[in-house]
C-alpha cells in the first residue's frame, strides 16, 4: 500500500511539472487517483485470493494432522486394552494357581504330617475373594 501511494505521488509530481494548465492537471490527478484506486482494488483482491489459498492448506494440513491423532489415539487404546486383557488373563491364571496350592496344601489326605493350624489359615484364605488374596499376598511382599 506505500509503494502503491509513493507511485501514485510521484505520478502527481511528474504530471504538476509536465503540464502547466490547471484544469489539465485537476483531470490528469483524477485519472491518476482513479488509477490508483484500481491498482489498489486488484492488489487487495489477489492478496485476499493469497490468503485464502494459503488458509486452504493450513486447514488441509490441520484436518490431516486431526486424522493422524485419531489414528494414534485408536492405536494407543487398542494397545493397552491388549495390555488389561494379558494382566487379566495372568491375573486369572495366577488366582488358579493360588487355589490350586490353596487346596493342595489344606487337603485332609495329603496334611497328616502337617499341623492344622496352618491348614486352617490356608482354608480361610481360599474362601476369601481371590483378588484380596493377591492383593494381601501383594502387601506382605512390601
Amino acid at each position: 500500500m506505500k509503494k502503491l501511494e509513493a507511485k501514485r505521488l510521484e505520478r502527481i509530481q511528474a504530471m504538476v511539472k509536465i503540464t502547466s494548465d490547471k484544469m489539465a492537471q485537476e483531470r490528469l490527478k483524477r485519472e491518476i487517483n482513479n488509477s490508483h484506486i484500481q491498482e489498489v482494488v486488484q492488489v487487495i483482491k489477489q492478496m485476499t485470493e493469497n490468503l485464502e489459498k494459503h488458509q486452504e492448506k493450513l486447514e488441509e494440513k490441520q484436518a490431516a494432522c486431526l486424522e493422524q491423532i485419531r489414528e494414534m489415539e485408536k492405536q494407543f487404546q487398542q494397545e493397552a486394552l491388549a495390555e488389561y486383557e494379558a494382566r487379566m488373563k495372568g491375573l486369572e491364571a495366577e488366582v488358579k494357581e493360588s487355589v490350586k496350592a490353596c487346596l493342595r496344601d489344606c487337603l485332609p489326605s495329603q496334611a497328616k504330617d502337617k499341623p492344622e493350624r496352618p491348614c486352617e489359615a490356608f482354608r480361610e484364605l481360599c474362601e476369601q475373594d481371590p483378588l484380596t488374596v493377591k492383593t494381601g499376598a501383594q502387601e506382605s511382599r512390601l
